[in-house]
């Protein structure tokens, strides 16, 4: 950053020249947040969990892992899907498609107010899941080969296909705006978000249900990841000290499952009704790499252009963020190379800025795993505190920012950044920030 008095005068008329773009378009606000996730169910319970640090890294219990390298999860182990669906339906659909449900009906109730039938008409649903009903599908399969088809369940043809998740939202909440799942890997919930959100900014539409739903615990999904190398195996014996971030001994990271969803609202129309608001999305950053299925671009190019997009989107400098909502993922290549990224797009501010991963705690949902980011920025912002990475124990070398190890820190934040990436060479940004009535 130039540090003369025309550089300062030049950042200044920049950031005023952003703002002033900023209060020219609509807002999207979140009014209303439900999660279903392995450290806990309902909004409180989530918040609770990330302030304490508490670890949800189990043995598997969904089903036998014997035989699989990978034998722990992220599970939402209290989680009974007749709660919220009845009984015979239960039975008709995948669990990542039970959790959406859950997810968005405690959205909903944490809103305070049901929907009334204008918003009915016209409120979206948008959710981003990455492998849809394919735990239902395994278990078909597993009947059709050991059985043959007369076994196969005659919901087969739509409980495996991720549309069903974001269907069933519909049906259940009673809305008729478009409904659509977006399967796009580990950014899928974040790229479902920035649609929602263009939804809003657009005039399209003045609310939106959106998030990401995802069970990944399943035989055929450990096995695969098994397989790249990229899970890990090595705390069987040790679920508690399974995955690591960021740490020396990392091994990959732990499969799990979980669903955050949100009810976003335009601005005007939120703060008009009184309603409770809980942060802004501010703005998003989306590019690709185009360089190989599963290894990020070494040069870090692109996934640094979706951040500084989603900062410049938000109408802030790189100096404006508070808190880093690393992807994080525990991997051997992965946290350095995020590391480096955020050294490359904060420049110095990157040794004062909090960076950890809430993967630490419940493992990694991948195509939900967006939307649990930005649920931990949002309890970050209202309730005034920084999540730990917990379990890093001993730090890598090339790991050198500070990951808010061990234990929450109270701390007073702005604007939080989180960062996905997806193979394939996706990134997915979004800036979440405490409301600012003024901006």
């Amino acid at each position: 950053m130039d540090t003369t008095d025309g550089g300062v005068w030049e950042e200044s008329r920049e950031r005023h020249r952003m703002k002033d773009e900023q209060k020219e378009r609509r807002r999207v606000v979140v009014t209303g947040i439900g999660a279903v996730s392995p450290n806990g169910i309902g909004w409180d319970c989530f918040v609770s969990a990330l302030k304490a640090g508490k670890k949800a890294i189990r043995p598997i219990s969904l089903f036998s892992p014997e035989g699989l390298p990978s034998r722990i999860a992220g599970e939402v182990v209290d989680f009974d899907p007749v709660v919220y669906i009845q009984k015979k339906d239960v039975m008709k659909m995948g669990r990542g498609a039970q959790l959406g449900i859950a997810a968005a009906m405690l959205a909903l109730e944490h809103r305070g107010v049901p929907f009334d039938e204008e918003e009915k008409a016209s409120c979206p649903v948008i959710i981003g899941t990455s492998v849809g009903g394919l735990d239902f599908a395994e278990k078909e399969f597993r009947h059709f080969f050991d059985h043959g088809v007369s076994k196969v369940s005659p919901y087969s043809g739509i409980a495996v296909f991720c549309g069903l998740v974001s269907g069933e939202i519909s049906r259940r909440l009673g809305l008729h705006g478009r409904s659509v799942s977006i399967s796009n890997g580990c950014t899928s919930s974040t790229d479902a978000l920035e649609q929602a959100y263009a939804s809003i900014l657009s005039g399209d539409s003045d609310i939106a249900i959106s998030g990401g739903a995802d069970c990944c615990v399943s035989p055929g999904i450990i096995a695969a990841f098994s397989r790249m190398g990229v899970i890990s195996t090595g705390y069987n014996d040790r679920p508690s000290e399974g995955s690591r971030p960021f740490d020396r001994d990392r091994d990959g990271f732990v499969i799990a499952e979980g669903s955050w969803v949100f009810v976003l609202e335009e601005y005007a129309k939120a703060k008009a009704r009184n309603a409770e608001i809980y942060a802004e999305l501010k703005g998003f950053g989306v590019t690709c790499d185009a360089y190989h299925p599963t290894t990020p671009d070494p040069a870090g190019t692109y996934i640094c252009l979706s951040l500084q997009k989603a900062i410049k989107a938000a109408g802030l400098l790189p100096d404006d963020i508070d808190y880093f909502a690393a992807y994080g993922n525990g991997t051997r290549i992965n946290d350095v190379y995020e590391t480096k990224v955020i050294k490359e797009v904060f420049g110095r501010h990157a040794y004062s800025l909090p960076v950890s991963s809430i993967k630490s705690m419940i493992g990694h949902s991948i195509g939900s795993s967006g939307a649990a980011q930005v649920a931990t920025a949002i309890a970050a912002i209202t309730h005034g505190f920084l999540p730990p990475t917990v379990g890093l124990e001993n730090p890598d070398d090339a790991c050198d920012l500070d990951y808010v190890p061990h234990k929450s820190r109270p701390a007073i934040l702005r604007h939080a950044l989180c960062n996905t990436l997806s193979f394939g060479g996706k990134n997915a940004a979004v800036v979440i920030s405490k409301l600012q009535d003024d901006d």
